[in-house]
């Protein structure tokens, strides 16, 4: 602990929230060598997300139970260069899983520890008895390693621009040349008259959340009044709040922050507020600008919907490392944004690290090893969907020496889904429940995956605990049918297959690539005696009619928008036996008479659109005839005539209405699904003309 003479701050993170006999016994001997035990700061895993934007010497991570991939992810990239990070009781020969939170999710019955696949274990463990840079030590004997020279960082200050508008003792608080760079084009394009947008991308570590805090300083002084701040968690945005009121203490300001839950939620000043708000929730809020942290992991429909909202946005987001969507930013969004004619784009990048020298031998094998880097192939010549074929992976192959294979099939979520974590990893490789599907090539090249997991045949105890309220962990579909359809819990009892995720290669969207998956898959199942397929996802159009498409049926719509994405959940599934079918069809009848009725209430903010697609499905014929009283019939033929104002008519319009969406097939009338969203807008949601 004493190295060079100095003495290092120590991170010690394990399970236990006030620290295990582990811990005890490490404190006893470093008393022993009088190592001030007050420079050793201890937190359990599921804290470790405060040590996001700290940078740290020593890092010693309990393994005797493992760890979670997303704290190992986030807690080795706060080592500073030339640190140490040490995997204590890290077992080389396990064959067992850990045991951390993640997998105590994964555990329902009925299925127990030993039914876990120790596969990610093993592929991590691999990966760091591969690296030349690890040591390995048994007691003080050293098992593997080599002698490290790490190269030193000679970070010399950055140079100050002669002339600025920014005041230089907030320039000086900058620690790269990279940041007073970008700084200076967030000036700018705050400045600029009309609308305008500045793109921030970024690998973890190098400073852009301190950076977003140095510039809301800096907007606040140039005389903005309120700068919202938003993130997909009030964690993740500490760094900009911290170094935001940094900023504003340089600038001579007197600050005052609020807490919230433990996390700092608002700054304020003479000059103004800086102020945290949910992605979805700023919809609603005035600003002058808003700064968008871990852009990446908010859904893109929201991102469009914040840059209309504001004038003045700033989208930050890592590529690479723990929170990292990798070029799925880029492609997804960027592009987008570069065509859109009526605001002018700014885009700069961070380079270089804080913490550490670039090319960090750690940090590249961080990258490796929880494939934070992970791109699919890249397409050079034409694939046709005809000969692409459908296959389930062995996992046991894709954790062990077959990695390309999983690189691509982890490469393809990283450009399309907005949302990767390290863990998802874990659940994949370890979950008896969890497998992979894969449209491949003829070559082998994976051009859609689909991470799958089985919902089958509900244990009776699990339902009984489901409608009281305690839906349990691995039934997600069918506890959700138990709880909002009771009358229908058989279909707790079917063999079923919920798509956790579908993702087509970035090159290969909208050609029939993913609509083949489904086919395959769903052919596979009923072949193997499988009841239904079915997935949950955020009620977006394009995503919604990729599902009905594909014959997918609504039945569950939640009540709640998810706070970040700002949509509400949708479950689809397609019935693949007699027994489904009948039971699917009873449930979705059940489905769109609660949304019908739910319309002006709970659903009133609902996309019309979204609405008009949700009751659209046409796989049975069946006819709803509007009971309607004599008077009833009379007023609906004056209002038909014109001799009658809709306000005098809409009960009766409400019943046919009603009628007519309940209708499907043959038996239904054709609209179109604008005009069906415009009746949806005005007569079931209640809204003005």
């Amino acid at each position: 602990m004493f190295m060079g003479g100095k003495i290092h701050k120590v991170i010690y993170v394990d399970q236990y929230s006030r620290g295990g006999a582990e811990l005890d016994y490490f404190l006893e001997k470093l008393k022993k060598i009088s190592y001030p035990i007050e420079n050793v700061k201890h937190y359990a895993y599921e804290e470790s997300i405060r040590l996001l934007g700290t940078t740290n010497d020593i890092l010693i991570l309990d393994m005797t139970e493992g760890a979670r991939a997303n704290d190992i992810g986030r807690l080795v990239e706060t080592v500073r260069g030339g640190g140490l990070v040490i995997l204590h009781n890290l077992n080389p020969n396990t064959e067992t899983p850990w045991r951390t939170a993640i997998h105590r999710k994964l555990i329902s019955p009925p299925y127990n520890w030993s039914d876990l696949k120790p596969r990610f274990e093993k592929y991590f463990i691999r990966k760091v008895l591969e690296d030349p840079h690890v040591w390995i030590f048994d007691g003080w004997k050293i098992v593997k390693g080599e002698l490290l020279h790490p190269q030193k960082i000679v970070r010399e200050k950055p140079a100050l621009p002669e002339k600025s508008k920014i005041p230089k003792s907030l320039l000086r608080l900058a620690l790269t040349q990279d940041q007073v760079r970008v700084l200076q084009a967030l000036e700018q394009a705050m400045r600029e008259k009309g609308r305008s947008v500045l793109v921030i991308t970024a690998n973890r570590g190098r400073g852009k959340s301190a950076l977003l805090g140095l510039g809301a300083a800096l907007l606040l002084h140039a005389g903005a009044r309120k700068i919202l701040v938003t993130a997909p968690g009030k964690e993740e945005v500490q760094v900009v709040f911290e170094l935001a009121e940094k900023g504003l203490t340089a600038l001579k300001e007197i600050v005052k922050r609020e807490i919230d839950g433990g996390w700092i939620s608002r700054l304020k000043c003479k000059k103004g507020v800086i102020e945290f708000t949910l992605p979805y929730r700023a919809l609603s809020e005035n600003a002058d600008i808003i700064l968008v942290d871990e852009a990446a992991g908010i859904h893109i429909p929201l991102l469009f919907k914040l840059m209309k909202r504001f004038p003045k946005v700033v989208f930050a987001s890592t590529v690479h490392g723990y929170e990292g969507a990798g070029r799925g930013f880029s492609v997804r969004f960027l592009k987008t944004l570069e065509e859109a004619k009526e605001i002018k784009l700014y885009r700069a990048e961070l380079r270089e690290p804080i913490r550490y020298a670039p090319g960090d031998p750690v940090e590249e094998w961080l990258y490796d090893a929880l494939l934070l880097d992970a791109e699919p192939i890249e397409i050079k010549e034409t694939v046709n969907v005809e000969e692409c074929r459908f296959e389930r992976p062995n996992l046991d192959l894709w954790f062990g020496r077959n990695e390309e294979k999983l690189r691509q099939f982890i490469g393809i979520y990283v450009l399309a889904h907005y949302r990767n974590r390290p863990d998802d990893l874990i659940i994949l490789g370890d979950a008896p429940h969890h497998s992979a599907g894969a449209l491949t090539t003829k070559d082998g090249n994976i051009v859609v995956a689909l991470h799958l997991a089985e919902e089958s045949e509900m244990p009776k105890e699990l339902i009984e605990d489901t409608l009281l309220g305690k839906p349990p962990s691995g039934y997600l579909i069918p506890a959700c049918m138990v709880r909002y359809y009771p009358s229908f819990r058989e279909f707790a009892g079917l063999k079923g297959i919920r798509i956790v995720r579908i993702a087509t290669h970035p090159e290969l969207m909208d050609k029939g690539f993913g609509s083949l998956a489904l086919r395959k898959l769903c052919g596979e199942a009923k072949t193997d005696g499988y009841d239904w397929v079915g997935a949950s996802f955020g009620a977006e159009k394009r995503l919604l009619n990729f599902w009905l498409r594909n014959g997918f049926i609504p039945l569950h719509i939640s009540p709640m928008r998810n706070v970040i994405s700002g949509e509400f959940s949708v479950i689809v599934v397609k019935p693949l036996s007699e027994r489904a079918e009948k039971i699917v069809r009873a449930i979705h009848r059940e489905f769109k008479m609660r949304l019908l009725e739910s319309l002006p209430d709970t659903y009133y903010s609902l996309d019309p659109e979204v609405a008009a697609q949700l009751l659209s499905v046409e796989r049975w014929t069946h006819l709803e005839k509007p009971e309607l009283t004599p008077s009833q019939k009379e007023r609906l033929t004056e209002y038909v005539r014109g001799s009658l104002a809709y306000e005098g008519a809409c009960d009766v319009v409400k019943h046919v209405l009603r009628a007519h969406f309940l209708s499907s097939g043959e038996a239904r009338l054709k609209l179109e699904i604008r005009d069906e969203a415009k009746l949806i807008a005005r007569c079931l949601q209640c809204r003005s003309w």
